[in-house]
């Protein structure tokens, strides 16, 4: 089964078949690319559990993607929804199936992890992490057509912190860099899109894709474990919020 092609700046937990030739993404030629490149949204204490998180990530991933026997590491750790292991909850989400989805998911970590830890707290932020993927892939196993096949990545537990970002940082600007061909000539520069815009447009493209492959045997996007950690996330943050626990809004620099 061929992983698909990602949206530009997307991230996506990855199933992998057992023919390792076909991991990870296929790129495709696109006449523009959008991608996202950073945030403007100050913090005030230096993110440890979201740069931990980053490290285990690509380390795990250097460590084990390129040895002999990356297929059995995957068969045996990666989450298997016709007969999931509690361990694998945890372990599937520190492995990858390719450098591109990689870093498709390490980008968004990076950009949104940060101010979501710096509100949260540490261990607040990584409790948020962990059960927003173990979340992602219960709301997977529910849907998925293909419950034989290993699901591996991050992007389930990012997805909460991208919804946990919405609630405390509706207004905060996302940095992206575009790039596309206008009469063959290269065209490239940035804008900026608020947050509740920009993530709440990728929410609704997750929900129609997942609707519009809910019938197909073989999807190489679990889009519904991205749709059921992001709407986790942005429920238990929102409550927190609501009630005050947590405080809202972009810290102004003096």
């Amino acid at each position: 089964m061929l992983p698909s092609p990602a949206p530009a700046g997307l991230v996506c937990v990855t199933c992998l078949s057992a023919d390792r030739s076909v991991a990870g993404f296929i790129l495709s030629y696109r006449i523009m690319i959008i991608l996202p490149i950073g945030d403007i949204n100050p913090r005030t204490r230096v993110p440890f559990v979201n740069y931990t998180l980053l490290a285990l990530n690509i380390g795990i991933f250097f460590i084990l993607y390129f040895g002999q026997d990356y297929e059995r590491v995957v068969r045996q750790f990666g989450l298997v929804p016709l007969h999931p292991q509690p361990i694998t909850f945890i372990t599937s989400l520190f492995l990858h199936g390719g450098i591109l989805h990689l870093l498709g998911n390490m980008l968004f970590l990076w950009i949104c992890g940060d101010n979501v830890e710096d509100r949260l707290g540490h261990f607040g932020f990584l409790l948020l992490y962990l059960a927003s993927g173990i979340i992602a892939h219960l709301t997977h196993i529910k849907m998925t057509t293909s419950p034989e096949i290993p699901c591996i990545g991050a992007s389930g537990a990012i997805s909460g912190v991208l919804g946990a970002y919405v609630v405390l940082f509706p207004t905060s600007k996302i940095k992206f860099w575009y790039f596309f061909w206008l009469l063959f000539i290269p065209r490239a520069g940035t804008f900026t899109l608020a947050s509740v815009w920009a993530l709440g447009f990728w929410f609704i493209e997750q929900l129609l894709l997942g609707y519009l492959t809910s019938s197909y045997q073989s999807v190489g996007v679990a889009y519904w474990a991205h749709i059921g950690g992001f709407v986790f996330g942005l429920m238990i943050v929102g409550i927190l919020r609501f009630t005050g626990l947590v405080r809202g809004g972009i810290k102004r620099q003096s």
